[in-house]
């Protein structure tokens, strides 16, 4: 047994009108709206933009030029004994502020494409508009990397 919501009469737990006041029990329908309403923006805010599906969709390469920026031109390589594999390039500072720590984080792979490890350089005060020549080291078996993936650029 519950109560009436309206007229407080003790009605049937599944009554769905109220037999002594005759109103419905259930949720008012400004509520059950109101309800709907945020629903709907919850779903349709969580929907990717237009701009973000077009970029996925033609897998678009031409990266967004950002703060910090990897040049073209870099190559990883393993040393003469296959103990250490390295990356080498170069990072631009796009910016007209001083960084006075910027470091650098890359993923390496087999030829299956299993993740060996990471490869990792940092500098010291990367002026305002200038570039910075990296050599990350990288820990894992050298002789097996087949690729490298650039994880992060941070700085601050």
């Amino acid at each position: 047994m519950k109560k009436c919501k309206h007229c407080q009469t003790e009605i049937d737990d599944k009554a769905k009108v109220c037999p002594n006041c005759k109103k419905k029990q259930g949720l008012p329908t400004w509520l059950i709206v109101i309800i709907v309403i945020i629903l709907i923006v919850v779903i349709v805010s969580a929907l990717p933009g237009e701009e973000e599906d077009k970029q996925e969709q033609t897998g678009t390469t031409e990266p967004k030029k950002t703060e910090l920026e990897l040049l073209k031109g870099h190559k990883g390589y393993a040393d003469e004994y296959g103990t250490f594999y390295y990356i080498e390039g170069t990072v631009k500072n796009n910016t007209d502020k001083d960084y006075s720590y910027v470091d650098i984080e890359f993923n390496v792979y087999d030829k299956n494409g299993n993740n060996l490890g990471s490869c990792y350089d940092n500098n010291s005060n990367l002026e305002a508009n200038g570039t910075w020549k990296f050599k990350a080291v990288c820990d894992g078996e050298a002789n097996d990397i087949t690729r490298y993936k650039l994880v992060d650029i941070d700085g601050y």
